[in-house]
């Protein structure tokens, strides 16, 4: 989740408390546009650990 956070920071996010779901996945949210980050703790083989639009694309401040 550190990673995700400092990757949204980067794109100018400011990532609120970190929230766990069924155990197995990791959701912040940005602060100030609701653009969220999510890490999957145990992805399929071929899954995605990393994903969101708070990676992905800049803050709408």
């Amino acid at each position: 989740m550190a990673e995700a956070k400092q990757s949204a920071t980067f794109r100018g996010h400011e990532m609120g408390k970190c929230t766990i779901h069924n155990k197995n996945v990791a959701e912040s949210v940005c602060l100030n546009c609701g653009k969220w980050v999510q890490v999957d703790c145990k992805p399929a083989p071929n899954g995605i650990d990393i994903g969101g639009p708070a990676i992905a694309l800049g803050c709408e401040d």
